[in-house]
């Protein structure tokens, strides 16, 4: 997909793991419906994040292709020390990469709510802050019940939120993108996907900004 006949948003923006398992990529974009994808770079096992087994394979088949990429990690941080741990596992994954998209900070897991609201929004945003330092579009992904209930979101204002609500009508709080459907389906991907509205062109804020490229500093 080239610059020229991208939409103007909303765009369409598929995210993808290692649960997707091997993907026929080329029929993903004969099918026009995706315009991005954000690609899990690390999930979480008993609290110790990995590197999603399928990330380098799933990253390197899209730049091939042209179809723009963000990425996210879970994260199951509580303590600054397990923030560390995740920040130095993204940054050995993100070394040398580049993204059209967000980084999102993937903000759901139960364990998350030992912390009360205001402490884990600071967890967050010491982890989105790191993303900025890298040069990265930083995000936040959580969905609306957590958002409501285990999360200051007043605290990450400065940080666009993807916002998962499955119940047919956009949310009202202020989003950059909605994922709208965890059942949607697309030409080479076996089972359902989730699908995302993003109401921006981040593709082409990165490229005005020079954001995306992976910079340790």
């Amino acid at each position: 997909m080239t610059q020229k006949d991208r939409k103007t948003p909303p765009l369409t923006v598929l995210d993808v793991s290692r649960w997707q398992g091997r993907i026929d990529w080329d029929a993903v974009q004969r099918s026009g419906k995706i315009d991005g994808v954000m690609l899990r770079v690390l999930g979480s096992k008993n609290g110790k994040p990995y590197l999603d087994p399928m990330f380098e394979e799933h990253y390197a088949a899209c730049t091939s292709r042209g179809i723009p990429v963000g990425g996210y990690y879970y994260t199951c941080a509580v303590t600054p020390r397990q923030t560390a741990e995740e920040l130095a596992a993204l940054r050995a994954a993100l070394e040398g990469k580049t993204f059209q998209y967000p980084l999102a900070i993937d903000v759901e897991s139960a364990g998350l709510r030992v912390l009360a609201p205001e402490a884990l929004a600071a967890r967050v945003a010491e982890a989105a802050a790191q993303l900025e330092a890298w040069n990265l579009y930083a995000m936040v992904y959580t969905y609306t019940n957590f958002a409501d209930t285990a999360l200051a979101m007043d605290a990450l204002t400065a940080y666009d939120l993807w916002l998962a609500d499955y119940r047919g009508k956009c949310p009202t709080r202020p989003h950059g993108m909605w994922q709208y459907t965890s059942k949607g389906r697309v030409a080479g991907i076996d089972g359902p996907v989730d699908l995302s509205d993003a109401a921006k062109d981040y593709p082409a804020i990165c490229k005005r900004t020079g954001l995306g490229t992976f910079q340790a500093g």
